[in-house]
């Protein structure tokens, strides 16, 4: 189920050239569909591979209003502060509203994940 106030998120990847590159984040997705359904989720890139944020966003279907932005970054950088909103203004229109959300790095989850992956190299985690 999705958080009352929005209809569809849109996880954000940055993207690359590299095919390859995109397959653990479509994995995601794929999960994430499994469980919420392809209706309330897309996976879209900021640059460099497809589909775009722009490509998207015109895909929903128009009964959608409210969207939410996750970026599935580890950090605020220049894209988050500058490129990003940049799009997003862009894209919103009166029946549209669209929220960038913080970056997934920023989940106290993630972090915690993070810190395991790392103990395990570090021979601190069996």
């Amino acid at each position: 189920m999705l958080r009352k106030e929005y209809d569809h998120i849109i996880l954000l990847a940055h993207g690359s050239p590299d095919p390859i590159w995109k397959q653990p984040f479509e994995s995601l997705y794929n999960q994430i569909t499994l469980s919420y359904g392809a209706n309330n989720v897309s996976l879209a890139f900021m640059e460099l591979t497809i589909p775009t944020l722009e490509e998207t966003v015109a895909s929903l279907d128009k009964e959608i209003t409210r969207i939410a932005v996750l970026p599935l970054f580890l950090a605020v950088g220049r894209h988050l502060r500058q490129d990003v909103p940049a799009q997003i203004e862009a894209l919103q229109t009166d029946r549209l509203q669209i929220d960038l959300l913080p970056p997934i790095g920023d989940d106290a989850a993630v972090k915690e994940a993070m810190q395991m992956a790392i103990a395990k190299y570090l021979g601190k985690v069996e």
